[in-house]
């Protein structure tokens, strides 16, 4: 997760208040005839892993999310939480939720205070150029102006690699500075740029870069019946093209 979704999450926060007490549940969707409900801690907006869209939280996590509740044969049930309660643990800790899942990257730090399932999404770095830029991959980057997000993982190696940085605190200007030529190219995760390019005929991914930046679903310390559960399911819709379904809607890969 990069460093610039706490400083959106914090900035986001309605109320000061004691941030676990500030976990609410937002929604309850699905079946479940009675059973208990798969609590859900996320932070949104946080897209395409989480936004709300006509009063409800959707977004890839959610659908993984609903994925996970109905094969336990549950509702489920979406608390909105602070990140840093989510990042430190602690929302799991205290019974705010069952799982958390809010595009969270698998850190050592973060295994200490939480146990984590299989990755179901391997944020990779990407490079997103204009149709006509004659940019094909990373090795063209030399003198070109390439934008990235300030406090992400793209702004550490564009910075690394010695290339023409121009940051952009917000995502959305960064791109617009790349469609009006404004930058080059811009490099970020992919989960970001693979919603772009989709929605642009204009833009097009022209390479990707595997940084170990993998996303799973976290539980907390010694859940492990959930955990396996969650497991299973990943691996159903691993097996079932579920999964590839979901990246293409909701990112655009």
């Amino acid at each position: 997760m990069p460093a610039a979704r706490r400083l959106t999450a914090l900035a986001l926060a309605t109320t000061a208040a004691a941030a676990l007490a500030g976990c609410t549940p937002t929604t309850g969707d699905g079946g479940g005839g009675g059973a208990q409900a798969l609590t859900v801690c996320t932070n949104s907006p946080y897209p395409p892993f989480e936004l709300e869209r006509d009063g409800e939280i959707v977004g890839f996590d959610m659908a993984i999310a609903d994925e996970i509740a109905a094969d336990r044969g549950t509702a489920k049930e979406v608390v909105q939480a602070n990140f840093e309660t989510l990042e430190s643990g602690a929302a799991l800790d205290t019974g705010q939720c069952d799982v958390a899942i809010a595009g969270i990257t698998v850190t050592d730090e973060r295994r200490a205070a939480m146990d984590f399932s299989e990755p179901y999404f391997n944020d990779e770095l990407a490079l997103l150029t204009t149709a006509d830029s004659g940019i094909d991959g990373f090795e063209d980057l030399a003198g070109a102006a390439v934008g990235v997000q300030q406090g992400t993982s793209g702004e550490d190696h564009a910075t690394e690699q010695g290339w023409d940085v121009q940051q952009f605190e917000d995502v959305e200007l960064m791109f617009q500075s790349l469609e009006t030529d404004g930058v080059d190219a811009v490099v970020g995760n992919v989960s970001a740029l693979g919603e772009r390019a989709g929605a642009s005929p204009d833009l097009e991914l022209a390479a990707t870069l595997d940084n170990g930046e993998q996303i799973a679903v976290a539980v907390a310390r010694g859940e492990t019946e959930l955990l396996e559960q969650v497991n299973a399911t990943l691996e159903r819709i691993r097996q079932d093209g579920t999964l590839e379904r979901l990246r293409a809607e909701w990112m655009g890969l």
